[in-house]
């Protein structure tokens, strides 16, 4: 994650100001383009998605802790939820 103007930028290479169409089209490319063995299984990728979907930290597609676009975070196992002080993938709360 880049910062910038004490703006958080994805660090996966998608413009933070792109048109809402070619974001997705864009983020489904770049998760398209993570190998498989570096990706979380699509079970525990829905559950990282459930808890983004209703943590208070979510603007729009991104996260206000990390810049990152949920949708390309959830989905790698290096990455863990950038809460300050909890990691809510890790403890389950939904």
């Amino acid at each position: 994650m880049q910062e910038s103007e004490n703006i958080k930028i994805c660090n996966c290479n998608i413009p933070p100001k792109i048109q809402q169409d070619k974001m997705f089209d864009a983020i489904a490319r770049y998760i398209e383009g993570i190998p498989a063995g570096e990706c979380v299984e699509d079970k525990e990728y829905e559950r990282r998605l459930a808890i983004c979907e209703d943590c208070d930290g979510r603007m729009g597609p991104t996260c206000r802790y990390c810049g990152c676009f949920v949708l390309a975070r959830a989905k790698r196992k290096d990455q863990e939820c950038p809460m300050p002080g909890k990691n809510k993938w890790l403890s389950g709360d939904l």
